[in-house]
C-alpha cells in the first residue's frame, strides 16, 4: 500500500504548484502558529509551499515526506535555511525531538488515526499546536448543502486563480490515479476518534471544499 503511495506522490511531484483547496485555506492554518521560537514539523509537506510559510512563522521547521520526489522538488522550490526536508515515514519517525507545532495537510485519511494520534501526542511539546486540514467523505444533509454551494464556486475561483476551469490531462490522470489509494472517513466518525485519542482543547469543523480543519492543543 505505501508502495502505491510513494508511486502515486512520485507523480504528482512533478505537477507545477497551482492553486488548489489546500493552499485556499492556508490563512487558516498559519494564524494557529504564533511561537516565532517554535519548532514544526511538516508530515507530509509534499513540494514544500505551505512549509516554507509555516518556516516564516518559526524558528525550525522539520518537513517530511514519503515521495523521495516530493523532498527533491521542495528542496528545488521551496527551501529555507530554518527547513530541514527528509524523505520519512512518519510511523517510522523517532520521537527524540519534541514539537511546538505539527502541520498535515491532505495527509492524515493515509495514516491509521488510531497509532498516528498517540504517536503526535507523544511528539508535541506541552501547549503544542497540532494543526491538519484534510478531506473526509461527504455524507448526509449538511454535507449535500456544502456541496451545492462548493461546485459551482469552485468553477469561479479556480478560473479566477488559475486561469482555467479545468486541470490538464496530465494533472487530471495523476489525481485520477491518486484517487484509488484515497480512504476517507465521514466528518462524524472523524470526530469521535480525534475526541478519543486526544485530551485538550480540540476544535473541528466543515469547510467548504471538501475538507475540514481540526486543532489541537495540548494541555500543559
Amino acid at each position: 500500500m505505501k508502495e502505491d503511495i510513494i508511486k502515486s506522490f512520485n507523480r504528482i511531484a512533478l505537477l507545477e504548484d497551482n492553486w488548489d483547496h489546500n493552499q485556499h485555506y492556508k490563512k487558516l492554518l498559519i494564524k494557529e502558529v504564533d511561537n516565532i521560537k517554535g519548532i514544526g514539523l511538516d508530515i507530509g509537506c509534499g513540494t514544500g509551499e505551505f512549509t516554507e510559510k509555516f518556516a516564516n512563522k518559526v524558528s525550525m521547521v522539520y518537513g517530511i515526506d514519503l515521495s523521495p520526489i516530493m523532498i527533491e522538488e521542495a528542496k528545488k522550490r521551496h527551501s529555507s535555511k530554518n527547513i530541514k526536508y527528509v524523505v520519512q515515514d512518519f510511523d517510522e519517525l523517532d520521537e527524540e525531538i519534541r514539537y511546538d507545532y505539527i502541520v498535515s495537510i491532505a495527509t492524515f485519511h493515509h495514516l491509521e488515526l488510531q497509532s498516528a494520534l498517540p504517536k503526535v501526542k507523544r511528539l508535541l511539546k506541552d501547549n503544542g499546536v497540532l494543526i491538519v486540514l484534510d478531506l473526509y467523505e461527504r455524507k448526509g444533509l449538511i454535507d449535500s448543502i456544502l456541496d451545492f454551494i462548493a461546485v459551482p464556486t469552485n468553477l469561479i475561483v479556480k478560473r479566477i486563480k488559475c486561469g482555467r476551469f479545468k486541470d490538464n490531462r496530465e494533472e487530471i490522470e495523476a489525481w485520477e490515479e491518486h484517487s484509488h489509494i484515497d480512504n476517507y472517513m465521514e466528518y462524524g466518525v472523524l470526530k469521535k476518534i480525534y475526541r478519543q485519542y486526544l485530551s485538550g482543547n480540540i476544535k473541528i469543523k466543515r469547510l467548504l471544499y471538501w475538507r475540514y480543519l481540526m486543532v489541537y492543543r495540548k494541555e500543559g
